[in-house]
């Protein structure tokens, strides 16, 4: 490891001391990792789930058609481009729970209910605090 070291020295002498240094190695095929991350960002704008299998099927793809004959397209290689393009897998949040139709009346009357129930059974405020 030494000897790595004293070849970079120039290198790790310039890098910002407060990160790691050259942990990280340049991409292989940077075009292919451009247009890849261009793809998953255009189907995440279209609202389109991107699963890994769905980014190792295009890349495959991509680098039929650019020629590139030595890439295996693996789950290991997409783990670090995507580690590398600072992308992560989404989960799809868009479905929102929606609030009943007059929600403000019914919870109106649930606080009155619960006020009438205190008066009833002569409770505290404080006293609910066991309840919950």
């Amino acid at each position: 490891m030494i000897r790595e070291w004293r070849k970079q020295r120039k290198d790790l002498i310039k890098a910002d001391k407060s990160k790691k240094a050259l942990c990280s190695c340049a991409p292989k095929w940077p075009k292919l990792e451009e247009y890849v991350k261009n793809w998953i960002i255009d189907h995440r704008k279209n609202g389109i789930a991107v699963s890994t299998k769905m980014i190792l099927i295009e890349a495959r793809r991509l680098a039929t058609e650019m020629s590139i004959t030595d890439f295996a397209g693996t789950t290991s290689w997409c783990e670090r481009f995507m580690r590398r393009n600072g992308l992560s897998m989404h989960t799809k949040t868009t479905i929102v729970q929606k609030l009943p139709h007059e929600y403000e009346r019914k919870i109106t009357e649930f606080h009155k209910y619960v006020i009438k129930m205190r008066k009833k059974l002569c409770f505290e405020i404080g006293q609910f605090s066991g309840f919950l």
